[in-house]
């Protein structure tokens, strides 16, 4: 009867829930009533949820003895909802749900049996949120991943803990810290950071907390076994608790990539201990266990880094196994490791010398990157799924080149390339995709999303689902960079010559040109001195840039003057390095030479040397690149193709002009004549916003974000199709983020363009010009190159020129003026109005064109139009 009494007690409130819990299990199972009583247990239970382990695990032991005996009262139905919602949120974490995602589904349909008045909600919220980051984990949702920290706050404020409860954020920090931890895990990335933090946020809790005890016991174990300490029981924690099989096997496997130190481990000892871990790991969690692949590879990791630091082949046949096993498992791209795991059999095959070419199956692992970035719902997470993608890249173009392939090789290199702008570009076109398959339902969905222009709307579970059943109908082709006919077509679409990809060299290797030209078979040629971490000129003019960078150029005469002292020696390094072999050895041997116009070459810089003006590249006689040749960039093929695709726009005198509006930066007097002289010579129809020359403001608009975006999405015939933006850029590859600064500090950012145009698919827009500064600066790797322009242009905009540097207000304001001249008085295309205002910088023997106002003559007699830091920084991209 004491027993019996014990659980009254803690069911009222009033005594211990852990006492009670134990004395319940002690019960015999044929007790009379021992399903009511553990029914009365359960709510205190569920209503002062701790979220450790152990009291979850005595939660779902509770439930177990009451669904064995259910009582039969009205509160039953709903105390085994929440239960079990808690439940399938433990088994998740613990590894026992095969299905996420039908766990997620049974916790909605719990939460609805339960009504919307129940109490038990925020049980249903905490089951949503862990259920749903596991699945994120499981899919490689990393815009799921990257909102956990936002999501545990929305859950903590809805139960009634707001900033006010400093346990209740503690508890937040330690959980957010522990979610990194498991998505680094999940990537197979660096602990050591994500450990730290979790450390520090576990001990800023209470002592006696059981969260902080938990967290801080498995910390020390993982690092225990990192540092080379003593062998762990994994089979129950240091406090004594036993240990699933799940748990161990997670154990043992978080602490093999802890030693194995990402593959570059050169201790045998530690090595040799993760391959016992990872051994163990898939005996522990079972042939069905979601992680089984992970697993496989891992383990695959081990035995293949043992042999590199051994220069042995043992151990290989068997990795080759353990990975064909975890690709037959992980089924396709759409698998979070696919990617990983064929870039680990081709590293096994290539050691082999397997029938199979290695780089075919880093090929089909790449697909597995553009998979995993077309189902992410914003920038960040999009970047940090396409992270390894152009390491992984480079590397198998060079394989390719190793067996005289430069196709292939630039397939390699554009497939680890402008991921995140390729899924840019291609949003509007997954409904028709969906509907030749068959699925206008889901069709229906994607285009009333994308209409919306609200990426929140497009969520990842709606993207993955898109993109599963294209891949179920074998359309997934869009996965695949385009094959060489159809740059060849682009090529020719956009009056341009060939494609060049400049390839890098690296630890000893040379780097390539590697081209494909209009007309003709593709090729590629050797760079020896193509290694720009290596090139003093190169790191001079790095260093320089960054300082310069800190401030606008016109006011900083110090840093500018070793800016531009700087560009002699980069633009000789450039011709020598990489332009000069192609223009002088290649061009000459194109199968179709150009008539009537210079040849245009069209670049793909890999890596810094996306950082490189090009076009400047500088001929020992003096004589710069642009004076031979025509230069343009893009991002890869891809886009190539999409911006060939394009049906091109007319030019009007209308559009829009923005001329340095109020921002609280330093004013841009130069750029503000630029925009009104440009626009009373050439768009007289066009509305200007911002200030005029005298700085007062424009009475048609201040130049505000409002009046931008309504610009980009009118419909109306009037509105014009060329933008011309005199005013601040900024781009942070720190924080991710570029965008325009308008009117009262207001900021337009580049990954907001895609979803504003998108609610407006009938717009079309011929030309961007970003005349602010480092414009074209991408933010999220240079390989990714997603910049202001390079945003434009995946948005729809046909043309685009843009930045690279921070740009000298008064020099600048003449080039972009007579680039409109050449543009609409000469009627040249985009690239060539550029090209022809660059080469016009340079001729001493310059006509001035009469509508060139006094103030641009002004600046002009100011300044040195010739030097290179007046005319290099600007890029043209697109049509």
């Amino acid at each position: 009867m004491r027993g019996y009494a014990v659980i009254a007690l803690a069911a009222s409130g009033s005594g211990d829930l852990d006492d009670a819990a134990g004395v319940l299990e002690t019960l015999p199972d044929d007790s009379p009533g021992r399903g009511t009583l553990a029914a009365a247990l359960l709510w205190p239970m569920l209503r002062d949820l701790r979220m450790d382990l152990p009291a979850l695990r005595r939660l779902e032991r509770v439930l177990a003895i009451a669904e064995a005996d259910p009582p039969d009262v009205p509160k039953w139905p709903g105390l085994r909802a929440a239960g079990r919602a808690i439940s399938l949120m433990l088994a998740s974490l613990e590894s026992r749900v095969d299905d996420p995602h039908a766990a997620l589904a049974e916790v909605e349909k719990l939460a609805t049996e339960a009504g919307p008045g129940s109490p038990a909600a925020p049980i249903f919220e905490a089951a949503r949120q862990g259920l749903g980051f596991m699945a994120a984990l499981h899919d490689g949702d990393e815009s799921a991943i990257r909102r956990m920290p936002e999501q545990l706050g929305r859950l903590r404020a809805g139960a009634g803990a707001g900033a006010g409860n400093p346990q209740a954020d503690l508890l937040t920090e330690l959980l957010t810290a522990t979610s990194e931890l498991m998505a680094a895990n999940q990537r197979g990335e660096e602990l050591s950071g994500p450990m730290r933090r979790m450390r520090e946020a576990a001990q800023r809790m209470p002592e006696d907390d059981p969260v902080r005890i938990s967290a801080l016991e498995q910390l020390d174990m993982l690092d225990s076994l990192a540092n080379g300490g003593q062998p762990v029981d994994f089979g129950t924690s240091p406090s004594g608790a036993a240990q699933s099989p799940a748990d161990q096997a997670l154990q043992r496997a978080y602490s093999a990539m802890l030693l194995l130190d990402r593959g570059a481990e050169t201790d045998l000892g530690k090595i040799e201990a993760a391959i016992g871990h990872l051994r163990a790991a898939l005996e522990l969690a079972g042939p069905d266990d979601l992680r089984r692949p992970f697993h496989l590879a891992g383990l695959a990791l081990g035995l293949f880094r043992r042999t590199e630091v051994t220069n042995s082949t043992a151990g290989l046949d068997e990795a080759l196994i353990l990975l064909a096993e975890a690709r037959e498992l992980a089924g396709g791209p759409d698998h979070p490791q696919w990617a990983w795991i064929n870039d680990m059999l081709a590293g096994v095959q290539q050691r082999l010398g397997a029938v199979t070419p290695a780089h075919r199956t880093s090929m089909e692992g790449m697909r597995g990157h553009a998979f995993q970035v077309m189902v992410q719902s914003d920038l960040p997470a999009a970047t940090v799924a396409a992270a390894d993608a152009a390491r992984e890249g480079l590397n198998t173009a060079r394989r390719f080149l190793q067996d005289g392939d430069p196709a292939g090789a630039m397939a390699a290199l554009d497939a680890g390339r402008g991921l995140a702008l390729f899924a840019a570009t291609e949003l509007g076109r997954v409904g028709a995709r969906l509907r030749a398959a068959g699925r206008d339902d889901l069709a229906g969905r994607w285009d009333d999303a994308v209409a919306s222009g609200q990426p929140d709307r497009l969520p990842t579970a709606l993207r993955r689902e898109a993109m599963r059943v294209l891949g179920d109908h074998g359309t997934l082709g869009l996965l695949d960079p385009p094959g060489l006919p159809e740059i060849r077509d682009a090529l020719r679409a956009l009056d341009a010559d060939v494609l060049v990809y400049l390839m890098p060299g690296e630890r000893g290797l040379p780097g390539h040109a590697l081209l494909a030209p209009a007309d003709g078979p593709p090729g590629y040629l050797t760079l020896p001195n193509l290694h720009p971490d290596q090139d003093l000129e190169v790191g001079h003019y790095l260093s320089a840039a960054a300082r310069r960078d800190m401030g606008p150029a016109d006011e900083a005469p110090g840093q500018d003057e070793a800016f531009t002292g700087s560009l002699d020696g980069l633009c000789r390094w450039a011709w020598r390095a990489a332009l000069g072999p192609v223009v002088d050895q290649y061009l000459p041997r194109l199968r179709t030479r150009p008539t009537g116009r210079p040849p245009r070459i069209v670049l793909v810089p890999i890596g810094r040397l996306a950082l490189i003006p090009w076009q400047a590249a500088r001929r020992p006689d003096g004589r710069y690149a642009i004076e031979s040749v025509a230069v343009s960039q893009v991002v890869s093929a891809r886009l190539l193709c999409h911006a060939a695709a394009q049906p091109p726009v007319p030019l009007a005198p209308t559009g829009l002009i923005v001329g340095d509006p109020r921002t609280g930066e330093p004013s841009l007097p130069a750029a503000r004549a630029e925009a009104w002289a440009i626009r009373r010579a050439f768009y007289r129809g066009a509305r200007y916003v911002g200030r005029r020359p005298d700085g007062t403001d424009s009475p048609t608009g201040p130049g505000t974000v409002a009046e931008v975006e309504n610009w980009l999405t009118s419909t109306s015939p009037g509105a014009g199709a060329v933008l011309h933006l005199a005013c601040h850029g900024f781009a942070s590859t720190g924080r991710a983020a570029a965008f325009l600064l308008l009117a009262d500090g207001a900021r337009l950012h580049a990954e907001t363009l895609g979803p504003l145009l998108a609610r407006a698919p009938g717009r079309a827009i011929a030309l961007v010009v970003l005349a602010g500064c480092r414009t074209g600066r991408a933010i999220s790797g240079y390989d990714e190159a997603y910049s202001l322009g390079t945003a434009f242009l995946a948005a729809g905009v046909r043309s685009v020129l843009s930045t690279l540097w921070n740009i000298p207000d008064a020099a600048t304001s003449v080039l972009m003026f007579m680039f409109h001249h050449f543009l609409m008085a000469g009627r040249r295309p985009v690239w060539d109005a550029l090209h022809q205002a660059q080469l016009w910088m340079l001729d001493p023997a310059r006509r001035i064109p009469d509508r060139m106002p006094r103030e641009l003559r002004d600046e002009l007699a100011a300044t040195d139009p010739a030097e290179v830091a007046a005319w290099a920084g600007f890029v043209h991209w697109g049509r």
